[in-house]
């Protein structure tokens, strides 16, 4: 039985993320949008079958399967030898178009055969929260982050073997720089843990993290700097050193860099009686 909300849209326009509909097609029907939705969109198939045509491409659609479109995206989808069970969900939100680019979304996401149980268990909370006329809008767009992460993770890190691959190779070196980060560490060190080149090591690692190796790296020190500052006595030249920075001077330039005060002045801020 098909069933949907569409919530009654007010304060929450001011929200990053805001579910504008969220529903069960039992069974999915024919539908062509010739400019698509105004809304993000995902779905996914819990039974049955489908096809999704995007851009002059076919789709499969079944059980695992998982799309993403993006607003004003035209496409058309329909079931396949009987029945198809979809689970979709819509939404939009202040700068969302932006922020889902940032993170990955680039118009058209699609990933077959995926473990998609953690987005229906996602699903299930919004619909349920879906239905609360008070707090509905406030709750259910936390969980419609939450679900734009879980799908994510789904559909560019963990669905094929390619993804995979690169998702371990990023897993490793992250592993590897928690740690070692207060020895030297070459990039030829990270690539090799996964017996790849420099070249791919980092033009994976940065499509992953959003950062370059080294810039990682220093982000992970000062991090740990940081807790070293906020949390004992040692003086900072010990700190810089216990961090991966035995120059003082120069951890004292990375660390102002990164955090915009110097470790002196970030100490001072956080209370602490050492200057």
């Amino acid at each position: 039985m098909t069933k949907a909300i569409y919530p009654v849209i007010g304060k929450q326009i001011e929200l990053p993320f805001y579910l504008t509909g969220i529903g069960v097609s039992d069974p999915e029907i024919h539908v062509v949008r010739s400019t698509g939705l105004s809304s993000h969109q995902f779905l996914f198939t819990s039974s049955g079958s489908g096809v999704l045509y995007v851009d002059g491409k076919e789709y499969p659609q079944g059980k695992g399967s998982l799309f993403y479109l993006a607003p004003g995206k035209p496409h058309e989808y329909r079931p396949v030898n009987g029945s198809w069970v979809t689970n979709w969900l819509v939404f939009r939100g202040k700068h969302s178009d932006e922020l889902m680019q940032n993170i990955g979304y680039k118009g058209f996401a699609y990933a077959s055969c995926c473990n998609t149980e953690r987005c229906e268990k996602i699903f299930r909370r919004i619909f349920s929260a879906a239905e609360d006329p008070v707090n509905g809008g406030e709750n259910t767009s936390v969980l419609v982050y939450e679900y734009i992460l879980a799908a994510r993770e789904t559909m560019f890190f963990t669905c094929n073997d390619s993804n995979s691959r690169k998702s371990n190779i990023v897993k490793k070196a992250l592993m590897y720089i928690d740690e070692n980060y207060m020895q030297d560490i070459a990039i030829e060190t990270l690539a090799g843990l996964s017996g790849i080149s420099v070249q791919h090591f980092c033009r994976v690692f940065k499509a992953e993290t959003l950062m370059r190796p080294l810039e990682y790296l220093a982000r992970r020190r000062i991090s740990e700097a940081k807790a070293l500052l906020s949390n004992t006595d040692l003086e900072i030249g010990e700190i810089g050193r216990l961090a991966g920075y035995p120059d003082r001077n120069y951890f004292s330039i990375v660390f102002r860099r990164l955090e915009g005060v110097s470790p002196r002045e970030y100490r001072r801020n956080k209370g602490s009686s050492v200057i």
